[in-house]
């Protein structure tokens, strides 16, 4: 249940980015009418975010002694997107290049769950400290996600995946079962109990974000 919760949370809080970050661009857009600022501005919004999000996909290559190429932070129009960075990554086989794809959205995850550890502790009691770790999260969680791009592989992967899943079933049974006995212990409930509480954090503040913008958008 805690499982299909966190995953459920997951996939709103992808939607709301999106939304978020349309609305956004409507929002400057009716105040600059200007593209180009429009642009510039949603860069400067989100560029702490997308520093960590293009330095997961730097750190994950190296660390499968992958070789990368420059890092832009510049962002760019590709298509009906906004493309706010990117890292030029070899290509390789399919698990490491999935790896590397999906290193955002890992990173990402931990530094929101250790903020959120962190300000549940309520180790600080300062206003400040705590502003920033609202900020933190809502800059990593809406530059969480991987383009199309970056989930090149991912899809075959997952396919591959599932195959040999299905394979194993019908050989060794047991092996499922054992998988189950393994979700259902007590560590593995209360990792995913935590992560769904702290999901709702970032949803949250999208939530509040999105009724603003759509306030004085009209």
């Amino acid at each position: 249940m805690y499982i299909l919760l966190f995953a459920a949370e997951f996939f709103a809080l992808f939607l709301l980015s999106k939304t978020l970050t349309k609305s956004l661009s409507i929002l400057l857009w009716k105040i600059t009418k200007s593209k180009k600022t429009t642009i510039i501005l949603l860069s400067l919004l989100f560029f702490p975010g997308t520093v960590v999000h293009e330095f997961s996909h730097l750190l994950s290559a190296g660390l499968m002694l992958v070789k990368t190429g420059d890092m832009e932070l510049i962002p760019k129009v590709v298509g009906e997107e906004i493309r706010l960075g990117s890292v030029q990554v070899e290509k390789t086989d399919l698990l490491r290049r999935a790896i590397i794809g999906v290193a955002p959205i890992l990173v990402g995850l931990a530094v929101i769950f250790s903020m959120l550890s962190y300000f549940q502790t309520g180790a600080s009691h300062n206003l400040l400290i705590d502003v920033f770790i609202f900020y933190v999260i809502f800059e990593v969680g809406n530059t969480l996600f991987s383009s199309r791009k970056d989930l090149e592989g991912s899809l075959e992967f997952l396919a591959a995946g599932l195959v040999l899943a299905v394979a194993v079933f019908v050989i060794k049974p047991e092996i499922f079962h054992n998988l189950l006995w393994f979700f259902q212990r007590k560590e593995i409930i209360n990792l995913f109990k935590n992560a769904d509480l702290f999901l709702i954090a970032p949803i949250l503040i999208d939530l509040i974000v999105v009724f603003i913008t759509r306030l004085f958008i009209g």
